[in-house]
């Protein structure tokens, strides 16, 4: 972990490494990822047999690839009671949280003048036909993950959910993943991981759909995968939902201890995630550093923490409240955490941020499993232009209008006036005209 340093004291590489983490290696990325899409395009099941044995270490064979009814059953099984009822009281959470996002139908009356000339404006929300949800693996198991994509998309009425997870030590995903996929309601689980079932998703095989739609975090290549791939219009994505984030914006009255541990908190998932503190207090921001120096060493993940914090972590002073809340909208992170007098006060010059928490007392791990806020948010500073993932997610808006033939009478000297600046467009005109008859 690099020393504390005053943020106008940042040189040019410095504030670079900071802003962009892992971002930085994404022409490197995208150069490994493109082949392998290009490869299960044309090859599909054979290539997916072949990338799962070479990254996954897993041999499977095409029918590996669903999961079916009894495996999801035998994993049911295998899971206890307990953790059955947390799923199911995050499932709920989540639920609740997100059936406030609903969108109805509107219209509105409108008149062409004064009072004459009806007609109505209006926008319909359609959900997304099918979607795919990315659930990370590996090492790790996030069925948290299984929850947050799958239960908004069923709320928003998408048609088919189906979620895609890499498979472990008996050529399946792990059981607990399949369990709360079936808790949040998945139509079909796919038994493959990483680039290449991002790639089957978009293009589909003979055994996997083809999805309008992709979902859910993932290491660096899984998020640049997606993001290629919406480039090319071949599928929609939620947000660039890549490696995890956070940075804590606090002052003098924050708890140096609640802070090491929710930096810690964010960089034991892999080494390419970002942990950054920027406080006013340069007391603060010493006490920090001396807890991380001496909590690294007893944490489980000790050696994937001292790799994110050397290579991504930062400790900066600012002079002034309001340079760390500038540099706080820079950044743009996925989880911003606001510890300080008046974090409300805070909050009201933020801009940029996947989620925001709030006080001494609302952790990151909180949102990640059971406020039922949702913790698939946008990464490496894309929070400028994106937002977390929601049932808006998954509908599309589609307006409508309905003129009376007043209405258009009144519209149609504006209308050829406009047809002809851009064209002239005469057939525009006189599919107006033709109604004026």
């Amino acid at each position: 972990m690099k020393q504390p340093k005053r943020v106008k004291d940042l040189n040019k590489d410095e504030r670079k490494r900071i802003l962009e983490r892992s971002t930085s290696r994404a022409e490197e990325v995208l150069s490994a990822v493109i082949p392998i899409i290009k490869k299960v395009k044309e090859g599909g099941g054979r290539a997916l047999v072949k990338f799962t044995a070479k990254f996954d270490k897993v041999n499977l064979i095409p029918q590996d690839f669903i999961v079916s009814k009894e495996k999801i059953e035998a994993a049911y099984k295998k899971t206890s009671s307990d953790v059955l009822a947390s799923l199911k009281r995050m499932r709920d959470q989540v639920q609740d949280f997100h059936q406030h996002q609903i969108r109805k139908e509107w219209s509105v009356d409108k008149f062409a003048n004064k009072g004459e000339g009806k007609y109505q404006l209006g926008e319909k929300f359609i959900p997304i036909q099918r979607v795919g949800v990315y659930v990370p693996g590996g090492r790790a198991s996030y069925p948290s993950t299984a929850i947050m994509a799958v239960v908004p998309a069923k709320i928003a009425g998408v048609s088919q959910i189906i979620l895609a997870s890499p498979p472990r030590e008996g050529s399946q995903m792990a059981d607990v993943v399949m369990v709360a996929a079936d808790i949040a309601g998945a139509d079909l689980l796919i038994n493959i991981g990483g680039v290449q079932a991002v790639a089957a998703l978009a293009y589909g095989t003979s055994t996997i759909p083809k999805v309008d739609m992709i979902v859910g975090p993932g290491n660096a290549y899984v998020n640049a995968a997606k993001a290629y791939l919406s480039s090319l219009g071949k599928v929609a994505i939620d947000s660039p939902a890549g490696p995890s984030e956070i940075l804590i914006l606090a002052d003098e009255a924050a708890n140096p201890s609640y802070i090491t541990r929710d930096m810690l908190s964010q960089v034991e998932h892999a080494e390419d995630n970002s942990a950054v503190l920027v406080t006013t207090s340069k007391k603060l921001a010493d006490k920090v550093y001396q807890y991380l120096e001496s909590e690294v060493d007893k944490c489980l993940r000790k050696r994937i923490i001292k790799k994110s914090l050397e290579d991504y972590g930062a400790i900066l002073i600012a002079d002034s409240l309001a340079e760390a809340i500038q540099f706080a909208n820079e950044f743009a992170p996925e989880h911003l955490e606001i510890m300080t007098e008046e974090p409300r006060e805070v909050l009201k010059e933020i801009r940029n941020a996947g989620s925001v928490f709030l006080g001494d007392f609302s952790p990151v791990a909180a949102g990640d499993y059971l406020t039922g806020t949702n913790h698939i948010l946008p990464t490496g500073g894309s929070a400028k232009r994106f937002s977390g993932l929601s049932v808006e997610t998954f509908l599309k808006k589609m307006t409508f209008q309905s003129l009376s033939k007043k209405a258009l009478n009144l519209m149609s000297e504006d209308i050829a006036r406009l047809a002809s600046l851009e064209g002239p467009y005469n057939e525009h005109i006189r599919s107006v005209k033709a109604r004026e008859e």
